[in-house]
């Protein structure tokens, strides 16, 4: 492992392998990664738990809640036994049996019988915000910088998200989780970028891997705010305020040296990076050169990539089909792993236990992904989680709910749609060529956002085989589409489109 930065050697293999000729004045400037990359990417990679926490609120905003009918229509008798959690078309008043928290969304707005369905509706909403978010702060980071985009997205989601908590009706409450969604597909996309183009092509896998931690660590802290907070409203206010302080620590962010030299602000980087790598403790001698020398040749791949636009991804039937298929695997892993996380909550174990130790059991595989892509490769390793959590689903059709084994399965079931998660960023990415790689890789990913939009109404559908069913066909049938992507491990990536 090279500490003093790579040879001339190595920056032709990353440039063969990631075809991004900005990037070697970056590495060459401030090094592949330092001290200054790994503080950066820690402050970055915080804001991420603002977005997990919104679109992992649904766990305790909409828990499993017993309800019984304690006042019939006047003119209805009733001479049997009042049964729990059943629907009667005459009844007037229905009590909710509060055995975790003292008021939730479902006992606040009556989401039960005829209005179940707007339970789930509201974490669609937000999931279709965050579908608009991504595209939105995408051209916003693109225009204005990351920092600033990763700024406003921040204090944006934080101020709905505490306006959310005063809702006075459930309308009012799902308009301001749509506009959450929003703020949150901004947070993600753009921590994303910004992680990448401030690490070198060889800490680039590590990187995005370990990027994805905060989305573990963000369901074992919600589980601590729901477990102190009463009623749904503190519950929101408890996670919001600590987001002021994440979002707080942002206005301390650099921008990032990539964006600064592609929109012109030659200076502003060279100043940036020479800090930088005397944080790193790295020679600045020769820093601007490097730069002055390497933005011709951005300006020339720049000026190759100008005449490129979304409709090029079906210039040619391989393009079309790894779009069409990369589209189809990310839904799927959009609707399992986060109909999954819902679906194991109202499986009859206790939520308390179950969401924080979904999040124990995701910390390492994160990591891990790195490991599992460059042994078995990318496109096993998708099938891999696929059938793996497909197979738990197949088991769990035939256990009751309530059992610790249902539970155990839900867990496996988790687990490997996160970590097929984590393989779809590094598998995804390398399949399209250089200049249209971002374009296809958003275009493919938002295919998960979809997937969540979905997922809620799968996970409560009853009985609770159905939703069971769902989740192991689905993922068989990605692991099916899988076998007709090719295989990156190890093959150069390509740099020029097909004509």
């Amino acid at each position: 492992m090279k500490e003093n930065g790579p040879t001339s050697d190595d920056m032709k293999i990353d440039k063969e392998a990631e075809g991004d000729f900005e990037d070697d004045y970056v590495v060459k400037s401030i090094g592949s990664i330092g001290r200054w990359q790994i503080i950066v990417c820690i402050i970055v990679a915080s804001s991420r738990l603002i977005a997990s926490w919104n679109m992992l609120a649904i766990l305790f905003l909409t828990p499993t809640t017993e309800f019984k009918c304690i006042k019939f229509k006047d003119n209805y008798n009733e001479t049997t036994d009042v049964q729990l959690s059943k629907c009667y078309e005459n009844c007037e008043e229905y009590e909710y049996y509060q055995d975790v928290f003292e008021s939730t969304l479902i006992s606040q707005f009556g989401l039960i019988c005829d209005r179940a369905w707007m339970a789930s509706f509201t974490q669609t909403a937000m999931m279709l915000g965050l579908v608009c978010g991504i595209s939105l702060f995408g051209w916003i980071s693109d225009r204005f910088g990351r920092r600033n985009a990763l700024i406003l997205s921040t204090f944006t989601d934080v101020i709905f998200m505490m306006t959310a908590a005063f809702a006075p009706t459930y309308w009012t409450f799902t308009a301001l989780r749509f506009f959450v969604g929003v703020a949150s597909g901004g947070i993600m996309s753009i921590t994303a970028v910004f992680t990448i183009e401030i690490v070198g092509p060889a800490h680039r896998e590590m990187a995005g891997g370990l990027a994805l931690l905060p989305d573990s660590i963000s369901e074992i802290l919600l589980a601590g705010f729901a477990y102190f907070a009463p009623t749904w409203n503190i519950y929101l206010l408890g996670f919001s305020g600590t987001s002021v302080v994440i979002a707080t620590m942002l206005l301390f962010l650099p921008e990032t040296p990539r964006w600064l030299v592609t929109t012109g602000k030659v200076d502003r980087a060279v100043e940036l990076m020479t800090k930088a790598a005397k944080f790193n403790k790295r020679s600045v001698d020769g820093i601007r050169d490097t730069v002055n020398k390497s933005v011709e040749e951005l300006n020339l791949k720049d000026n190759e990539a100008e005449s490129l636009n979304y409709t090029d991804l079906f210039r040619t039937r391989k393009l079309t089909l790894i779009t069409i298929f990369s589209f189809m695997i990310w839904f799927v892993t959009g609707v399992c792993y986060f109909g999954l996380n819902q679906y194991t909550t109202v499986l009859g174990a206790n939520i308390f236990f179950v969401v924080p130790l979904l999040g124990c059991i995701q910390i390492p595989l994160a990591p891990l992904t790195s490991l599992i892509t460059r042994v078995f490769g990318r496109r096993a390793s998708a099938i891999g989680t696929y059938i793996i959590a497909g197979a738990s689903m197949i088991c769990l059709i035939f256990i009751p709910a309530g059992t610790w084994v249902s539970t155990m399965l839900g867990f496996i079931g988790v687990a490997a749609a996160f970590l097929n998660f984590c393989v779809l960023y590094i598998f995804v990415t390398e399949l399209y060529p250089t200049p249209m790689r971002n374009m296809g890789f958003s275009i493919s990913a938002a295919g998960s956002k979809f997937g969540a939009t979905v997922a809620p109404f799968v996970a409560t559908l009853k009985p609770q085989w159905i939703a069971s069913t769902i989740f192991a066909i689905l993922p068989i049938m990605a692991a099916v589409i899988c076998f007709l992507l090719p295989e990156t491990k190890g093959k150069k990536l390509s740099d020029t489109v097909e004509k």
